[in-house]
């Protein structure tokens, strides 16, 4: 039994305004609001020869972004940053994690072919050729099928 109350301010509330739906990309994966910023300043760092600051940088990316869109490429990148400092062992176990984390991803081939080569490189002739073969296997008409044919040969896989 109350009487209509006046609104506070004196003013009758109207519905809040709908909030703009977002917008969607359809270039690619959508990506955090520092996933890009944070993988191009390690890409920069590997691009101006700073092998060891990319390779901080990306795996820092990695632990920060796990399971992203840039994450299998990240840990490729690394790879390549450990392997331009000599860290062959290193390089091979981000090669394995850039593969494993997408196997069908963009650079699947290349993560295994680089893979393989850096088995054989350490003296694992014998899970260098198995690598090697499944790059072929797997990625029939990509370049890195080929280089992983060469890559046989050199090593004196049968």
């Amino acid at each position: 039994n109350l009487p209509a109350l006046k609104p506070i301010g004196g003013v009758a509330p109207t519905a809040p305004a709908a909030a703009p739906a977002p917008q969607q990309s359809t270039e690619g994966p959508q990506l955090a609001m520092s996933e890009k910023a944070d993988f191009d300043a390690a890409k920069a760092a590997y691009d101006s020869g700073d092998y060891a600051s990319a390779a901080t940088k990306f795996t820092a990316f990695t632990e920060a972004y796990p399971g992203g869109p840039l994450t299998a490429l990240a840990h490729y990148m690394r790879g390549e940053s450990l392997a331009q400092q000599g860290d062959t062992s290193a390089a091979a176990r981000a090669y394995l994690t850039s593969f494993s984390g997408a196997p069908d991803g963009d650079q699947a081939p290349d993560a295994l072919f680089k893979l393989g080569k850096s088995l054989g490189a350490l003296g694992q002739s014998n899970e260098a050729c198995v690598t090697l073969r499944e790059v072929g296997a797997r990625f029939p008409s990509a370049p890195a099928a080929q280089q992983a044919t060469g890559e046989m040969t050199a090593l004196g896989c049968s």
